[in-house]
């Protein structure tokens, strides 16, 4: 009934740079907006830290989550909304998959590779870079 008018969605979030060193925060983040929001987490996966094309609140550089997730399409404002609002996400960009199957979207799932990626982050010491 209600998950007949659910749609599979394709969504891209923006964060800053300084998440680059909280991925498991930045991923728990856009879990609570799609919980919020009522959405079912398909995947979730880091997808690149870049430099930006221009800066958006100061930021020249950022990090980019891809997520894919199952939600009535009357509550994508919502999420949106909630985007908009948050301090952490710089931009978001959401658009139907109906493109992908979903083997293909639930082979995307990199969640277990992020936890992986924050647990390296946070034990390489402080002048690392250097």
């Amino acid at each position: 009934m209600a998950d007949s008018k659910t749609q599979t969605y394709e969504g891209m979030f923006l964060f800053a740079q300084s998440a680059a060193s909280d991925l498991v925060g930045a991923a728990d983040h856009v879990k609570g907006i799609l919980t919020k929001s009522g959405a079912e987490l398909i995947s979730l996966k880091k997808w690149e830290e870049r430099r930006l094309a221009y800066e958006i609140g100061k930021q020249k550089r950022g990090v980019y989550l891809l997520a894919y997730f199952n939600c009535d399409p009357l509550r994508m404002k919502d999420i949106e909304r909630d985007c908009n609002l948050s301090e952490d996400v710089l931009r978001v960009m959401c658009t139907r998959a109906d493109h992908l199957t979903a083997e293909e979207i639930q082979a995307q799932d990199a969640q277990q590779e992020l936890a992986d990626e924050a647990a390296l982050r946070k034990e390489e010491p402080a002048g690392a870079d250097a």
